[in-house]
């Protein structure tokens, strides 16, 4: 049975709910680093899977390719989150120096 931070019991129904508010109140820039470090720990994986393999080419050769292919999506996704976490920082620095006067105006 899940319990608070106060330690006192709540059923999953609750849980669940409590659960579901907070998710729903993450914001895109929470989102984006979550994923990102996901993404870092797969990479890491990955990256330590080609080393293991690399020892053994002779038998094990046909995973070492696939873990290739893997790193090469792993790597291209953090490319993307990353310029998607870039670029949202960009727009909300563009939107914090934007004054209510502009946004009035439709600047």
């Amino acid at each position: 049975m899940p319990k608070t931070k106060e330690g006192e019991k709540i059923t999953w129904k609750e849980f669940m709910s409590r659960w579901k508010k907070g998710i729903e109140g993450i914001t895109d820039e929470q989102r984006l680093k979550a994923q990102l470090s996901g993404i870092n720990i797969q990479m890491l994986g990955v990256f330590f899977g080609l080393i293991v393999t690399g020892l053994a080419l002779e038998s094990l050769w046909w995973v070492f390719i696939i873990l290739v292919g893997a790193f090469t999506v792993v790597l291209t996704q953090r490319l993307g989150v990353k310029q998607q976490l870039n670029l949202l920082k960009k727009l909300r620095e563009q939107s914090d120096e934007m004054t209510l006067e502009d946004a009035l105006n439709g600047a």
